[in-house]
């Protein structure tokens, strides 16, 4: 048998396997100006690859895992070139599926630094296809990351419910970035309801202090705290902007770890991405056998940070190298 590949990511050690890791949820394309002004007739943009799922698989593939990423993208030209785009990166997109529909479409109008964006996605292809086969579909994976911006039932609920029990059921953990969009939920209760029925599989959260307020729970770990089972264990992150990073092992109910840590400084070009490359960078480093939160943590704000010096698209490769990952 030959010897797995494999790379170090601050200290860890991952190991390149078949089929390790799959991340399911959303791909858009993302405009952004390129003029320094506002937005007006003639005013020129530049089109990257994005989505919350996209983001997350590019970051865990650069960083030395083997993973899968189940998206939709259209079929208009916009998702034929997103398609190009994925096919020539880092993560494998066999099971990116073309939807006779066009691409969900979103375009950045805030100011260096800002959180600003309209979306065009009603209509479009925005979401993955469910698998057929949510057990055989999980069946091979270690884990599987699944995004909370594909919770709304007009999305993907079931599939994602499904294949969370399914991963659950075949011995595959669960990662969830709850992501909370308040323009998807009519109410704080509609979403908690939707948690409610994933959260239970999870081993792996990372929830920002913004999806907790769309909750309607304390923006804190003890808000996330209360929406999952009393008896639950997981690791999870909550993340605020630029603040610290709190870290928290959770066993049968009970916090028994916790640890806050600072990002490093950053200069700010837009902050779209900064929690997909959390994401993606901590589910790499534990798939590859790291558990001590401090350095979890300081992993992901590392990829946090070198996300967002970057508008669009983003060398993770080149930044994990850089940031000594």
């Amino acid at each position: 048998m030959p010897v797995p590949a494999q790379r170090s990511i601050h200290g860890e050690t991952v190991s390149d396997g078949e089929r390790e890791i799959a991340v399911v949820g959303d791909t858009t394309v993302d405009l952004y100006p390129t003029d320094g002004g506002p937005i007006a007739p003639g005013s020129g943009f530049e089109w990257h690859v994005g989505g919350t799922a996209t983001n997350a698989a590019r970051w865990a593939a650069a960083l030395g895992c083997e993973v899968d990423l189940v998206t939709n993208v259209g079929t208009d030209v916009l998702g034929a070139a997103a398609a190009r785009r994925l096919a020539s990166g880092p993560v494998d997109t066999g099971r990116v599926a073309r939807v006779d529909a066009p691409s969900p479409l979103t375009m950045y109008t805030g100011g260096a630094g800002e959180e600003a964006w309209n979306a065009w996605v009603a209509g479009s292809c925005y979401g993955f296809t469910p698998p057929d086969d949510p057990a055989s579909f999980a069946t091979p994976y270690d884990w599987i990351l699944l995004e909370g911006v594909t919770l709304p039932s007009a999305v993907n609920r079931t599939a994602v419910r499904r294949l969370a029990a399914a991963a659950a059921e075949r011995d595959a953990r669960v990662a969830f970035d709850l992501n909370g969009r308040p323009n998807q939920w009519s109410a704080p209760d509609e979403y908690r309801g939707a948690l409610g029925e994933v959260l239970p599989r999870c081993d792996l959260l990372f929830a920002g202090t913004d999806d907790l307020a769309v909750a309607g729970v304390e923006p804190t770990p003890a808000g996330l705290l209360e929406l999952l089972p009393a008896d639950h264990s997981a690791t999870a992150f909550v993340t605020d902007g630029g603040e610290a990073t709190r870290a928290l092992r959770i066993d049968d109910g009970a916090v028994t770890e916790r640890v806050s840590v600072a990002p490093p400084s950053a200069s700010v070009a837009t902050t779209a991405g900064a929690g997909d490359a959390f994401a993606g960078a901590v589910l790499a480093a534990r798939h590859g056998g790291a558990s001590d939160l401090r350095r979890l943590a300081t992993i992901g704000n590392e990829a946090g940070a070198a996300a967002v010096e970057t508008v669009g698209a983003f060398d993770a490769e080149a930044a994990a190298t850089d940031r000594s990952f």
